[in-house]
Parts: structure tokens; C-alpha cells; sequence
């Protein structure tokens, strides 16, 4: 048998060929030394390319992909001035749902926060004085559209509304200052 070329050694390897054909190039790699030089090269390259060296990259190298990667990484600041405009919208909300200006247990942290100047009074007043005026702005748009359209809808529902009409403007304000950040890179 004359000896293999590459393409049947590499077949040989990857299991491409049939039965007859794999015993034929078997028996050849037996007695023929050159091709079986040829075949463990093969075989050694294959096994070297089936399990990878992994090596970390020095870190500069890191820094750069990700720096191209995500060239604008929103800063501390931001992302803390986002998360208490969130949490102040959904106390906000929770507080107008449930009606908690006439709770007595808010009732009562209103009463106790006028003696003190910790961080719970203060929040407690900003949040009552956001309910004052906001329940003021639903009452006048109730009676508005009881006025016009014989219509009594609730508070509740135009608070729930309004809660909406929010934070979807929340949501366009939000996309366009990030996609305006993003631009600026």
C-alpha cells in the first residue's frame, strides 16, 4: 500500500472514514514508521487543540476591551440619584394607594418627627408633604371630571394613572439622558 497523504491520516483521526477503510490505513500505520510519525503528530495536535491553554491576560489588556466595550459607565452619583428617585416614587405611591394620611401609626411617626431631626422624620415629612400635594392635584382633576364629564373616578384611580403616566415619562427621560451619555463617548 502506498503510504497515506495528510487528509487521510486527518480522517483516520476524526473518525471520517469506514470500517474497511479505517482497518486498511490501521494496518499500514503498523508498518509503515513515516506515516506513523506523521499520524502521532496529528494525533498529538489534535489533543493539544481539544483542551486549551487558558491564560489570563495582563491587566491592561483588560482594562482596554472593556473600556471599548463599555466606553460610559454610569458613576456612583447617577446610579444613587436614580435609585432614591425610584424608592421616593414607590413610597410615594404606596403611601397614595393605601391612604396613609389617615393611618395612625403614620399619624404618630408625624407627630414624634416634629421633635426629631433624624433621617426617618425627615422622610416621613417629605413624603406626607408630597401626599398633601399630590392628593390636592387628584381631588382637583376628580372634581374636574365630575364637573365636566359627570364622571366620579376615584382618587385612587387617578393616582394609579398618574403613577403610570410617571413612570413611563420616567422611563423616556431615563433612555434619553443614557443614550445621550453614550453619544457623547
Amino acid at each position: 500500500m502506498a503510504c497515506l497523504n495528510e487528509t487521510k491520516i486527518q480522517d483516520y483521526i476524526e473518525g471520517g472514514l469506514t470500517a474497511v477503510e479505517r482497518s486498511l490505513v490501521r494496518d499500514h500505520l503498523i508498518v509503515c514508521a513515516k506515516c506513523n510519525a506523521s499520524y502521532q503528530r496529528y494525533e498529538k495536535l489534535e489533543k493539544s487543540l481539544g483542551e486549551p491553554v487558558y491564560i489570563t491576560p495582563p491587566l491592561i489588556i483588560e482594562r482596554n476591551v472593556l473600556r471599548m466595550l463599555f466606553p460610559r459607565i454610569p458613576s456612583y452619583s447617577s446610579i444613587f440619584a436614580l435609585l432614591a428617585a425610584s424608592f421616593l416614587l414607590l413610597v410615594t405611591s404606596i403611601y397614595i394607594y393605601f391612604d396613609f394620611a389617615n393611618n395612625s401609626i403614620v399619624q404618630a411617626f408625624q407627630l414624634t418627627s416634629h421633635d426629631t431631626s433624624n433621617w426617618l422624620g425627615s422622610i416621613i415629612k417629605a413624603i406626607s408633604t408630597i401626599f398633601s400635594t399630590v392628593y390636592v392635584i387628584f381631588k382637583a382633576i376628580n372634581a374636574f371630571f365630575e364637573v365636566i364629564f359627570k364622571v366620579n373616578m376615584g382618587v385612587e384611580i387617578i393616582g394609579l394613572c398618574m403613577l403610570l403616566l410617571l413612570s413611563w415619562s420616567f422611563y423616556l427621560l431615563s433612555r434619553l439622558v443614557f443614550k445621550k451619555i453614550k453619544g457623547s463617548n
